[in-house]
């Protein structure tokens, strides 16, 4: 993957969380980027303000379940904490599939390459 393309590959936060995400490059601070899907990214980025080094990606929570069983009304997103290359998972992290009522299912906890797990 090129620099272009990276940087073409932006995350989609607001104006301000992107110039933010600029200045914290050189500080080397975590900065939080919102998407308009609600998912939410804590952690590193790179020049260009995609995912790059440590961080985390909440997905969106949704509504599972039917109405009147065990599972009615439970809130579910998934999770990627690990590190980043370039705003693909790459290197070591853990993606997990999460819920509200505090169950958890592992999908890979290792290696990852271009943001496929290996």
């Amino acid at each position: 993957m090129t620099q272009t393309t990276a940087c073409n590959e932006y995350w989609a936060a607001t104006a301000m969380a992107a110039a933010m995400a600029a200045t914290n490059v050189k500080t080397k601070t975590p900065v939080t980027l919102y998407n308009e899907d609600g998912s939410m990214y804590v952690g590193h980025v790179n020049e260009c303000g995609a995912k790059h080094g440590e961080g985390t990606l909440k997905t969106a929570m949704y509504l599972y379940g039917c109405m009147g069983d065990d599972n009615s009304h439970v809130l579910r997103w998934t999770e990627y904490t690990g590190n980043w290359c370039d705003g693909l998972l790459h290197g070591r992290g853990a993606m997990r599939y999460m819920s509200s009522n505090e169950v958890m299912q592992v999908v890979h906890d290792g290696m990852w390459s271009h943001g496929v797990p290996i």
